[in-house]
């Protein structure tokens, strides 16, 4: 197999100079490229710098050990559920940050509006009542936003996260892991205090 069948299998190619490249390795979570490859005049070297071995690397995108020499295979067909389980990771993925992206845009509005509420009452433009009304209306789903964010940065859970986010529009969390923001007690609004 050619270099070029090779590495259209991996992800995060980047060249390295003539003959060289990294990868992200697809036998192991890999964010940043840690799989080398070098090519020699009748094969493909590989080396996984986290420590994956050669056969679990080639394995994971569903080839063998002759692969990595030339022309060991005529007709180049690679594991099709090897190929899909690649492309959906690299698409959960892509899912991950753009999701990300949605929460913080979201949770920097909501906090934009709420300094603008805030001062809005210390200028006297709202009364404490009209702030306790649009507050409510703000931190309603903020803890639960801020909850999937955390998640999602850390990186835990992420298919379950896509998983919901595919089948209702915010999951019901625990209450167990609603952080309170803000005290809001709506009966001592009506007493003056904020």
């Amino acid at each position: 197999m050619n270099a070029a069948e090779l590495l259209s299998l991996l992800s995060g190619v980047r060249s390295c100079g003539e003959g060289r490249w990294v990868a992200r390795c697809p036998a192991h979570a890999d964010r940043s490229p840690s799989l080398s490859l070098r090519r020699t005049h009748d094969r493909t070297l590989m080396h996984c710098w986290a420590g994956c071995k050669t056969s679990d690397v080639l394995a994971a995108i569903g080839l063998t050990l002759a692969d990595l020499f030339d022309d060991t295979r005529k007709h180049f067909r690679p594991d099709t559920l090897a190929q899909r389980r690649r492309l959906a990771g690299e698409a959960l993925q892509r899912w991950q940050q753009q999701e990300i992206r949605r929460c913080a845009e979201d949770l920097r509005t909501r906090d934009m509006i709420v300094l603008q509420i805030n001062r809005a009452v210390h200028d006297g433009v709202f009364t404490e009542n009209e702030a306790l009304t649009s507050l409510e209306y703000e931190y309603r789903g903020y803890s639960e936003l801020e909850y999937r964010f955390e998640r999602l940065l850390r990186n835990q859970d992420t298919l379950q996260l896509w998983r919901e986010s595919t089948t209702q529009p915010l999951p019901a969390w625990p209450e167990s892991v609603w952080i309170p923001l803000m005290a809001l007690d709506i009966a001592d609004s009506s007493q003056g205090t904020l």
